[in-house]
This record gives structure tokens, sequence and C-alpha cells, in this order.
């Protein structure tokens, strides 16, 4: 496949050579003038020798202009029979070094914007539009104002005038789209073929063949500057500089880049290049630019570029390589281009000629270019096929040597087509080891894997062994086996299929001791397992531990402070029964809240009511009962023995010391702002002094503090209010289901 690519790209060159020739002979027939156009041959130039009449185009002499430059005019009369009536336009092809035109004495416009002594116009190609004002009927003076010097005696081409738009698409368009915007894409086709060289030589470090080109592109987008700016951002004298010496730099660097290409490139050539490419632009601008300096110098190159080609000829002829030959061609075009480019340098050919050399030499770089990329991709091409080819050599190594020292086992089984069963075609050492097996009893008869599989496990050999798979099946599965002289071992196995070309299914798989794993899995599970009769253990006694707690700090404290009482002899018959009661309710606390798991605060404070309204019915005060606990959250039931046994400690205060009428209860849980709110207020006797409110007090702002919450106790006057605020309630109960 590398001679057809090679030849389509001569191909295109070709046709690129052939487009460039056509635009020539188009530009040649975009020329010719209209025959509604006035076209002006005669002038009268007007220099420091003073005036007199030339025939145009106009070559001015040195007596014209001073030699370090200086303006000259050309004057010519145009005879109209009355004033125009649609805008005319004045086309002139060449002036030089640069010009503006006036008619009747008023300034139109320039080649571009500025002075022009700051100016380079001497490529371009000028259309002027005019307005309908500045015309006359009669004689009409036309002024074309020349700026010229010593190394650019370019005076105007012939004149001609006629409609704007006739001018443009017959004379303007085509010469300008060819000497100009043309050029510019190549310069910028240029640049990017030799920023992408350069920046593939820096990566490669070795092919110079990439530097020469890359440098030869840029030498050669510079010198391209030279046709196509006219207005020049550094100074004019500087610009002159860099475009001529950008030619004496791109010829060696061409020349370095072909004998390169052909790899004929010796040690001595690359000094001898280098040094034309480099002392060559300092000697030219040492000389301020002398521009019989830079022909001799061109005229030098132009011979061992005949040179070159000459012996390139033959060793395109001995490679036999297309690319190679129609490169050789092209050179042969760039040679001859640069012989007439040098002619018309030293005033041997017509005024309004084209410099070739720019359009030959893109084309050189475009089949220069074509030529190494074909290079670095077939390059990278040869490169990947050789790293895929060390890579696979690199793996099969690697599974070779992995296959005989991982820890695991390997087979390899193939069904072939019509084959009742499959075969092993390989089994590794570590497979050998595991089974206890035979090699050569493996590949002459699978069935022998049966002997030692355990009894369960036959079914699942005998489908496996007998069964052709599909295509990339995967198939996995963990059994028990018996190696002669050896204890049972769990093993598991997974393997893949795929298919070869003559239809034979191949399976690839390994075979992995499993045996410590399921004992370590089931040492594991034993450990878990007691572990968790552990856990359940110690739960229970923390459970038992806290019941017992509870049960001493409450009902067990009180009959331990009766009987304290009763022995001191502080407690008289009749009140046994209420200390009873106190005990019981304690006791009935304890085992409504803790005995249930899913009891909620609202459940308990009912049966809390229920008991109480039993107990006081028909003496002491009214109780007044309220709830409103919508959206509590559930509690622990350690907080809600808490809450209970403060609820129970206020009420018992209220019924038994405050002598109130009333007595109030309220439970409230704020959704908004995530707060639960316990009161007991009555409106009895109010406060008692500190000496004489006992335990009950401290015992409700302990069990505030275990539930998270805030105490209180108001005097409300008459009667108190003990009041319990727990903030955060969702978050406390999230915390207590953890």
């Amino acid at each position: 496949m590398a001679k057809p690519l090679t030849l389509r790209r001569g191909v295109y060159a070709a046709v690129l050579l052939l487009m460039s020739w056509l635009c020539i002979f188009l530009y040649k027939d975009a020329s010719a003038s209209s025959s509604k156009d006035w076209v002006i041959n005669q002038a009268e130039l007007n220099g420091l020798a003073g005036r007199r009449a030339v025939q145009l185009p106009d070559v001015l002499e040195a007596q014209d202009f001073l030699p370090q430059g200086s303006r000259v005019r050309y004057r010519m009369i145009v005879q109209l029979p009355q004033a125009p009536q649609t805008p005319l336009g004045i086309f002139v092809s060449k002036m030089s070094l640069s010009g503006a035109l006036y008619i009747n004495g008023q300034y139109i416009n320039s080649c571009d914007q500025g002075r022009l002594e700051q100016l380079r116009c001497l490529h371009k190609p000028n259309l002027f539009s005019t307005p309908l004002s500045v015309w006359q009927a009669g004689d009409n003076v036309i002024e074309f104002e020349i700026y010229a010097n010593a190394r650019q005696t370019n005076g105007l081409s012939p004149v001609q005038i006629g409609e704007v738009e006739d001018l443009y698409q017959n004379s303007y368009r085509l010469i300008q789209w060819f000497k100009i915007e043309f050029l510019a894409g190549l310069g910028w086709i240029s640049a990017v073929f030799g920023l992408l060289s350069l920046a593939v030589y820096f990566i490669l470090r070795k092919e110079l063949a990439y530097l020469w080109f890359g440098l030869c592109c840029l030498a050669h987008a510079i010198g391209l500057l030279n046709l196509t700016v006219s207005r020049p951002v550094i100074s004019v004298e500087a610009f002159i500089w860099l475009v001529f010496t950008s030619r004496l730099f791109a010829t060696p660097m061409a020349v370095l880049t072909m004998l390169s290409l052909f790899e004929k490139l010796q040690r001595w050539m690359i000094v001898a290049l280098l040094s034309l490419a480099i002392f060559g632009p300092i000697i030219i601008g040492l000389s301020g630019v002398y521009r019989p300096l830079f022909l001799f110098l061109l005229l030098v190159f132009l011979i061992s570029g005949v040179t070159l080609v000459v012996s390139a000829i033959r060793w395109a002829l001995q490679s036999r390589s297309p690319m190679k030959i129609i490169t050789i061609g092209m050179s042969l075009v760039l040679v001859f281009s640069g012989i007439f480019d040098w002619l018309r340098l030293v005033g041997r050919t017509e005024f309004e000629g084209t410099f070739f050399f720019p359009y030959s030499y893109s084309a050189m770089l475009v089949t220069l270019g074509t030529l190494l990329i074909r290079n670095l991709a077939t390059s990278l091409k040869q490169s990947r096929e050789d790293r895929a080819q060390l890579q696979r050599r690199a793996a099969e190594r690697m599974a070779y040597e992995v296959t005989e020292n991982i820890p695991v086992g390997t087979y390899t089984l193939i069904y072939r087509p019509g084959a009742r069963r499959g075969e092993f075609l390989f089994v590794s050492q570590r497979f050998l080891e595991l089974t206890g097996l035979l090699r050569k009893d493996l590949l002459a008869d699978p069935n022998c894997f049966l002997e030692i599989l355990h009894v369960d496990a036959w079914a699942n050999w005998n489908q496996f062994i007998t069964t052709r798979p599909a295509d990339r099946e995967k198939y996995s599965r963990e059994f028990r086996i018996f190696p002669p002289g050896a204890e049972m071992r769990w093993v598991s196995t997974e393997a893949v299929s795929r298919a070869l070309p003559d239809g034979s299914i191949v399976i690839e798989g390994v075979l992995v001791d499993q045996t410590d794993v399921v004992k370590s899995k089931e040492e594991s599970e034993r450990i878990r397992a007691e572990l968790l009769s552990q856990q359940i253990e110690q739960s229970r006694m923390k459970e038992r531990e806290q019941l017992l707690r509870d049960m001493h700090d409450g009902f067990g404290s009180q009959l331990a402070g009766v009987r304290m009482m009763a022995e001191k002899g502080r407690i008289r018959p009749e009140q046994f029964p209420e200390f009873l009661r106190e005990i019981t309710a304690d006791l009935h606390l304890v085992v409504d809240t803790l005995g249930q798991l899913h009891i909620t605060l609202e459940e308990a404070l009912v049966d809390m009511h229920h008991r109480l309204e039993r107990r006081f019915a028909g003496s002491g005060p009214q109780l007044h009962w309220q709830m409103s606990l919508t959206g509590l959250p559930p509690l622990a039931p350690r907080k809600i023995l808490q809450a209970l046994r403060l609820v129970q400690e206020a009420l018992n205060n209220a019924f038994k010391h405050a002598h109130a009428q009333h007595v109030w209860f309220r439970a409230q849980f704020d959704v908004e702002n995530d707060v639960l709110t316990l009161s007991v207020r009555d409106d009895g006797q109010g406060m008692l002094p500190p000496a004489a409110r006992g335990r009950g007090l401290s015992n409700m702002q302990y069990r505030a503090r275990e539930m998270g919450g805030e105490f209180q106790l108001i005097d409300k006057r008459p009667g108190v209010e003990i009041l319990l605020k727990v903030p955060n309630i969702s978050a406390l109960a999230h915390q207590d289901s953890k």
C-alpha cells in the first residue's frame, strides 16, 4: 500500500504545480484592458533632472531622484466630453516604491496609509475609486507622486481609467488575489509547516531534516512579507534587510533538507551551508543591503542549486522513489524560476512581470513537507508495529514466567469442531501441584480430573467438559478436591472462552487454592458468632444492671427510707398505705416504661394519668391534664422514665405539700422549634424555704440533666410551676436510636 500512497502524493504535487502555472496565465489574461477603459501610455515626468515626456511603463533614471530617495511626479491629461455620471476608477498595476494619486490638484489616495517614505507598494496592484466631484468636462489632469530610491528605480506602469466595477472585475481582482492574497496564504502555510517541523525536531531530537525544513519554511514565510506587506511595523531599512536575507538563509536550509532526505548529508556540507546562511545576511547588512552584492550571492546559490539538482537527479533515479523523482522535478522548476527572477532583478525582463520564485518555492516546500510527513508517518507506523511486537513478546514471556511462578494453577482447554468433549492443551506446574495429577494423564484424558473431585462436583465437571461453550462465555465454580496422598482442598476456577478461526473454542482459566480462605472464613464466622454472643450477654447484663439501678434509685430507695423511718418511729401506722401507694406507683412506672421496647412518651403519660386519677379520685386537689405531642420523635425508654419520674415527683409535691385546690399538667412539643416542654403548676402555698425543700428538687434537677433539658422552678404567687424544656429533641432521639 505504500507505493500507491506515494504516487497519490506525487499527483497532488503535480496538480499544485499546474494550478500555479494556470494562475500565471490567468494573470496574463487579466492584465488585458477592457474595451470600455482608457489606457494611458504617455506621461510627463517631473523629477530632479527637470521635465520630460516618457513612455509608460517607465523606469526612472539616476538623475531623476536622490540616491537616498526622493519624490517625482508623473503628469497626464485625460479629455472627457462631459462630466462622468458614474464613479470612475484608476487602476495601476505597479509603482515604485510607493505612490499617491492626484486629480485636478486634489489628493485622492495613496497605495496605503502613511507617508510614502514609510511604504513599500512596489508589488501591490492599486485600484483607486475617485469621487465624481473631482472630474470635469474637458481636460482632467492626473498626477502620480512616486517615491523612489537607488534600490528601486521602477517608475510607473500604464494607467487604466474606467468604471470602478468594470476595472475591479476585469483588471484588479485576479491580480490582487494572485500577487497578494494567494502569497499571503502561502506564507501562512509555510509558517505552519515550519512550526510543525521544528516541533517534530525538538521532540525527536535526532532528525536534522526536520530542523532544516522548519527553518527553511519560516525563512520563506518571512521572505513572502516583501510581496504582501506594504506598511511594515519596523523601519523600512530593517524590513528590507529582513526580507532580502531571508532568501539567502532559506536557500541553504532547502539544500540541507534535500541532502538529508537523500541521505547524502555530510559534516563539511553542514558547516559550509550554515556558514553561508549565517554570514550571508551579515555581509548584506554591513553593505547596507547593496543590491549588486545580493544579486551576486543569489547567483552563487543558483549555480550551487543547479549542481545539486543534477546530482539529485541521479540519486532519485537510483532510489526509484516516485516521491523523490517528483521532488527533483520541483527542484528543476525552482532553479529555472530562480534564474528567471534573477534576470528580472537585474532588469532583463518586462516591467510588469511576476516573480515566479515565491510560487515555485512554496510548491517545493509543500512537496518536501509531504515527503517528510510521509517519512514521519511511516516511521511512526513502523515504531508502533515494533513496539506492539515487543509488547507481545514481553507479554508472552511475562505470561510464561507468571504462569510458572504465580500461586495459582493455569490451564487451557480446547473444544474442537465435531469432538465429543474438550481436551487439555496446557496445564501449569502449579495446577499439577494443587491436583496431585500427572501432566501426561491430564493431556491424554481430561476425565482423570474427575477422580479427585468431590461427588457433589461430578455433574458440574461432566457438563463443563462435554458442553461446547459460546464465545466469550465466562465459567466460574468452587468445589472440593481430594489430591492423592493429601488432605482435602477447597479450590475455585474461573475461565473465559474465545473462538479460533477454524471454529474451535479455547477456554483459558485459573485454578485457585481456596482452602485457607475457606478455613479463615469458617474461623472468622465462629469468632463473629462468639463475639455476637458476648455482645448480647453484655447487653443483657447492662440492661439488668440498669434495671436494678433504676429499681434501687426508685422504689428501692423509697422502701429503704420507709424502713428507716419506721425503725425510728417517725411513721404512724395510718401513713403506711400512703407510702406503699407511692412505692407501687414507682414500680408501675419502671415496669411500664422499661418493659416495653416501643413505648412512646405520650403513651406513658396516658398510663400515668390513668393511675393518678384512680389514686386521687375524691380527695386532694383537682388535676387538669393537657397533652399536645403530635410529631414528637420516639425517645429511648430511659429518657421517658426520667421524664415520668420528674413529673411524678412534681405531682407528689403538689398533692402532698402545696395544699393546692388545682394542679395543672401540660406536655407540649413545638415542632417548629424542636422543643419538648413538660410543666406541673399548682395554686397552693407557694415555694418553701430552702431548708424545708428536701431532696425532691435536687432529684428533679438531676433527671432534667439526664434528659439533656433545662429545669426551672417558678414562683407563680399563688403556687409554683415546675418547668422542663428539652431543646433539639429530634437530635437526641436520633442519637438514642443508633
